[in-house]
């Protein structure tokens, strides 16, 4: 059974190997007779034309060389030498090694020097391309996270704005945070969150690669230093183990009773991922104030976390493949599809997704496939209607019913990635000329009564 992959996968090597002998070859021959012709016509005295300094016969193999390598300029660098001796030997020339030698000996030399120099730059070359597209495959990835985040934060404005907390103050300084150099602030994420959260005691520790057991060295703190040492055993914290095993937020529920019971132990923990998906860092929370906690202050603080990976995450060098855009951006959007839809007779299509999962589900890699596969000028926006947190998709013009159709398995498939019950679809609406871009927002937002609110 092993043999069969092994024998297919050496079968083409040993096909093009052959291919590249046969065509060296005959290159070979073909470039000789063409120079031996020219000789014998230019210079019939002068066979091999050796008085000729460089002689043109050096160019068999220096293109040979450079055209299949080192093998193949080694090879017509000795037959080329061959064939001029025999020649020179047929047609009573002689051969001194005195005056000729050295011409004989560069042939193959010359042939074999810049065969390797030109398999060098091959491999160079094709190391370059893997690398170049590794990299763009990373850019991707990284475009993708980026526009969930823009997304969690314009979700995280019209939440915080219907609990009246402070959204463009949580804005502002979110966008300092994301902007404020490239590299990571430990002092600042916790400033931010006493400011915004009003937590008291909390820590950040740094967390080391690999998967060895080792103990968490404290990056920044503020409140009561003692409740945090300068190196965590984590097996000492079972809240912060669970949490970094399965990367995600962890709350002990035992703390926030009306008489909270004072165990061992911190209050949460959140591990903040980076580049390729891996913690970099953990939020320990020893304490808030239990008087002033409020039903969305854990998720706020989450929010604040996740808007830390714009400070890890490398720089995009390339455009973004799609725009998330704020309600008034999407609505100027649908507008200009409903008039493109007008004057060409081409619909555009609107997708609303209830973006509600379990706790314990990173959407990251659902939404990262989701976006690679969406067409590229794809516009996201989200709606937070009837207590119901969904996002927003306009899909650009297009007339393939077999390429709606595939749109609309991709966003199912979505759904179901996301845990959603079967009951819960995406909802699909097309423009329409005679439509106005209020009675389509007014289909698009209308919550419908199989969906369940976050």
């Amino acid at each position: 059974m092993s043999e069969k992959p092994m024998l297919s996968a050496d079968e083409p090597h040993s096909h093009h190997e052959s291919h590249s002998v046969r065509f060296s070859l005959f290159d070979f021959l073909a470039l000789f007779a063409i120079l031996a012709g020219i000789n014998y016509f230019i210079s019939p005295s002068d066979i091999g034309w050796f008085a000729v300094n460089p002689t043109p016969f050096l160019l068999i193999p220096a293109l040979l060389g450079v055209r299949y390598g080192f093998s193949a300029g080694l090879s017509a660098g000795l037959l080329t030498a061959f064939f001029l001796l025999v020649g020179r030997h047929v047609l009573s020339h002689g051969v001194s090694l005195v005056d000729q030698g050295y011409t004989l000996i560069t042939l193959p030399f010359f042939g074999a020097l810049l065969g390797q120099v030109a398999e060098g730059l091959r491999r160079r070359r094709l190391l370059l391309e893997g690398e170049t597209a590794r990299l763009d495959r990373q850019n991707s990835h990284l475009g993708a996270e980026r526009e969930l985040l823009l997304l969690s934060k314009q979700d995280l404005q019209q939440r915080l704005g219907l609990l009246g907390a402070e959204s463009a103050s949580l804005d502002e300084e979110l966008q300092e945070l994301s902007e404020t150099s490239r590299e990571f602030s430990p002092v600042q994420l916790l400033s931010t969150l006493e400011r915004i959260t009003r937590v008291r005691s909390a820590a950040l520790y740094i967390v080391p690669l690999g998967s060895r057991p080792t103990p968490l060295s404290r990056a920044a703190s503020m409140g009561d230093s003692s409740k945090f040492p300068e190196l965590l055993e984590l097996s000492d914290h079972q809240i912060i183990e669970e949490a970094l095993s399965n990367k995600t937020f962890l709350i002990q529920k035992s703390l926030l009773e009306p008489t909270p019971s004072r165990i061992p132990g911190y209050l949460a923990a959140y591990p903040i991922t980076g580049v390729e998906n891996f913690v970099n860092y953990v939020l320990v929370i020893q304490d808030v104030p239990f008087n002033d906690i409020k039903p969305n202050t854990f998720d706020v603080m989450k929010s604040i976390c996740d808007w830390m990976k714009f400070a890890l995450a490398r720089p995009l060098h390339h455009e973004a493949r799609h725009r998330a855009v704020s309600q008034s951006e999407f609505y100027q959007a649908m507008a200009a599809a409903v008039a493109t839809h007008g004057q060409q007779a081409i619909p555009s299509t609107l997708v609303r997704v209830p973006f509600y999962f379990d706790d314990h589900l990173d959407p990251t890699e659902c939404f990262r496939e989701l976006l690679e596969a969406l067409p590229r000028t794809t516009i996201l926006s989200n709606s937070h209607e009837g207590g119901v947190r969904s996002l927003l998709f306009l899909l650009p013009a297009n007339s393939d019913p077999e390429l709606r159709d595939a749109m609309r398995t991709l966003f199912t498939a979505f759904c179901q990635d996301l845990g959603l019950p079967k009951s819960v679809d995406p909802l699909f609406v097309m423009t329409s000329p005679w439509e106005t871009p209020q009675q389509l927002w007014g289909k698009l937002v209308t919550v419908n009564q199989n969906v369940a609110p976050n």
